[in-house]
C-alpha cells in the first residue's frame, strides 16, 4: 500500500508489528476501549506500561477517534443506500400493486357499466376515501383530516373524520350529498 493510501488506523511507517499489533487490538475494543482493558487481554502480551508508551508515540487515542468517525462514516452511507434500496424496492411493489388494482377496477368497471354487478354505497365511499388518500399523498399532502368549507368561509373549515362512521351512516351521508348536489330532487 503507498503512503498516500495509508489511513492513520494502519500500520505507520516506523511502527513496529508488535506495536501494530496492540494498537490494532486497542482500536478494534471500540468506544470503551482502554490500555488497562487491553492489557487484561489474552491476546495482549504487553504490560499496561509498554502499552502507554506505545499510545502516546504513537497517538493511539487520535487514529482510534479517526478510525471511529470513519466506521460512523461508513455505517451512515451504507444505512443511507440501504434506504435509497428500500424506498426503491416499495415503490417497484407498490406499482405492481397498483397495476393489479387498476386491472380489478377495469373490470369492475365493466361489469358495473353493463349491469351484471352492483357496488354498494359503502365501498364506494371507501373506494372514494381511499383515492383521495392515495392522491394526497402522492402531492405530499396528510391525509389524516380533510377541511370542509362551511358557509363559503375559507377561515372557519371543519375537520370531517369519515371513518367514525357505520356503513349505514356513510349510505345516508351519501344519500344527502347526492340530494344536495341535485338541489334537493330525488
Amino acid at each position: 500500500m503507498r503512503d498516500e493510501e495509508k489511513q492513520d488506523w494502519d500500520r505507520q511507517p516506523g511502527e513496529s508489528s508488535k506495536g501494530y499489533l496492540h494498537f490494532a487490538l486497542y482500536r478494534d475494543m471500540g468506544q470503551d476501549r482502554s490500555l488497562r482493558k487491553l492489557a487484561r487481554e489474552d491476546e495482549c502480551r504487553a504490560k499496561v506500561g509498554q502499552l502507554e508508551r506505545w499510545s502516546s508515540k504513537w497517538r493511539w487515542v487520535e487514529r482510534c477517534q479517526r478510525y471511529d468517525d470513519y466506521q460512523e462514516r461508513m455505517l451512515r452511507l451504507q444505512q443511507e443506500k440501504e434506504r435509497r434500496d428500500m424506498h426503491k424496492r416499495h415503490a417497484q411493489i407498490a406499482l405492481l400493486g397498483q397495476n393489479i388494482a387498476v386491472k380489478g377496477l377495469e373490470n369492475l368497471l365493466g361489469k358495473v357499466q353493463t349491469g351484471d354487478q352492483q357496488v354498494a354505497p359503502g365501498d364506494l365511499t371507501r373506494l372514494l376515501d381511499t383515492s383521495v388518500k392515495v392522491e394526497r399523498l402522492a402531492r405530499g399532502e396528510p391525509t389524516d383530516s380533510h377541511a370542509v368549507e362551511v358557509g363559503g368561509s375559507q377561515e372557519n373549515p371543519v375537520a370531517v373524520n369519515l371513518k367514525v362512521l357505520s356503513d349505514k351512516e356513510l349510505d345516508a351521508l351519501e344519500a344527502l350529498l347526492r340530494k344536495a348536489d341535485h338541489g334537493g330532487e330525488k
